[in-house]
């Protein structure tokens, strides 16, 4: 059997269709990477070419963010799909993004609040604070959850408006089941609570006791004798989720959220959710 091979040669007056295709592929598969790299996401990814519409027709909405600039916790995704479905169910417009260059003067406008889920590290430039900052002290929300507290230890402005920083956890056992106390039922993220209740969790120390803080009020505290761990405690009075009212803006905090099954947990949910409202105004 005999194999013929034939020469395929392009004539110069093909050559600019051929140059015009690997363009355009080459600049979809740039636009490709720029979305998904970009995305800022309610349900679908929204890339950022089309976030400016987005944010503009969004009044009144809810921003989670989840840079981590160090440990990643496995409960981010649920707790991202968990509070969507909340949000959204209460409907409040839910857009995500782990990109800190959304955090800028034109993108926050529209937000009622802002959540930082379990954040961690160093995870913003100057500009950026200087964003999240102007946003907060002209009458922003914050939410913060779990190691938003092990976020940006060397911003002083960061630390005053959480009233202290995480220092260290449980250990031996990681994530022991504690007795929770909440000290209001006035607080719309304590509101139905009961009185004490458990959960398991990493249970977090702080290098601050927040109480007695001119603005701060402790939502729920631990009881320290209903739990082990071989790390120091709080001495007795540990502080566990509170809220500070700035001139204009409220920020609420909760160290829940280590684990995933804090997003099925009904008493969690309600105090996260009430958190969110609370410090939205919404």
């Amino acid at each position: 059997m005999k194999i013929s091979h034939t020469n395929i040669q392009l004539r110069p007056s093909e050559w600019p269709v051929y140059i015009l295709i690997a363009v355009f592929l080459t600049a979809a598969l740039v636009l490709i990477f720029t979305i998904k790299n970009l995305a800022l996401f309610s349900g679908n990814p929204v890339s950022s070419a089309n976030a400016e519409s987005a944010f503009a027709a969004n009044h009144g909405g809810v921003l989670i963010f989840s840079k981590t600039d160090g440990f990643r916790h496995h409960s981010i995704e649920p707790g991202i799909a968990a509070l969507t479905k909340e949000c959204a169910n209460k409907g409040w417009e839910v857009h995500v993004t782990e990109n800190a260059a959304f955090i800028n003067p034109k993108y926050l406008v529209p937000f009622k609040v802002v959540i930082f889920l379990s954040t961690t590290g160093e995870i913003f430039d100057d500009k950026q604070k200087a964003a999240f900052q102007n946003y907060m002290e002209n009458g922003g929300g914050y939410v913060g959850i779990h190691s938003a507290s092990d976020t940006e230890h060397g911003w002083e402005w960061y630390g005053n408006l959480l009233g202290t920083f995480f220092r260290d956890h449980t250990f031996l056992p990681h994530m022991p089941e504690a007795e929770l106390v909440t000290e209001t039922a006035l607080h719309p993220a304590t509101h139905g609570l009961p009185k004490n209740w458990h959960k398991e969790d990493e249970w977090y120390n702080f290098q601050q006791n927040v109480r007695g803080k001119p603005g701060f009020e402790v939502l729920l505290s631990l009881n320290e004798q209903s739990y082990s761990s071989v790390w120091r405690k709080m001495n007795g009075d540990h502080p566990i989720s509170w809220t500070h009212e700035l001139p204009r803006g409220r920020m609420f905090y909760t160290a829940l959220g280590h684990n995933a099954q804090t997003f099925s947990d009904p008493n969690a949910m309600r105090h996260i959710m009430g958190g969110i409202q609370w410090a939205g105004r919404l």
